[in-house]
């Protein structure tokens, strides 16, 4: 029985680096300001405005995190038509990266 316990315990142990890994870790406000002023990542407001002009409609949530060396923010967007769209964004160049294509529902700004 205690040598189960232990070999369920070092398996534990030996795959808690790799899922720790994999999170996803939200940074803070003051963080997110401190890489965009090193250059590591652009602003929100740059990235959505790049974002709005192709997808128009009202930003309903964002967060900025990182998932393995990768800057990501994952925003939703109320569109125009009352549709709830949910981008993620490259946050070091401002691009989609998932879904690989704006959705239907996105329509760009009209002037």
């Amino acid at each position: 029985m205690k040598i189960a316990f232990y070999l369920c315990l070092l398996t534990a142990t030996l795959h808690l680096p790799t899922a720790l890994a994999n999170q996803k870790v939200e940074v803070q406000h003051y963080e997110a300001q401190e890489l965009v002023n090193s250059g590591k990542i652009l602003s929100l407001d740059v990235t959505l405005a790049s974002i709005q002009a192709m997808c128009h409609g009202k930003l309903i949530d964002a967060h900025l995190y990182q998932e393995q060396a990768d800057w990501r923010y994952e925003v939703q967007i109320r569109t125009n038509s009352g549709l709830l769209v949910e981008l993620l964004l490259d946050a070091r160049t401002g691009q989609l990266a998932q879904p690989t294509r704006l959705p239907s529902s996105c329509t760009p700004e009209t002037l």
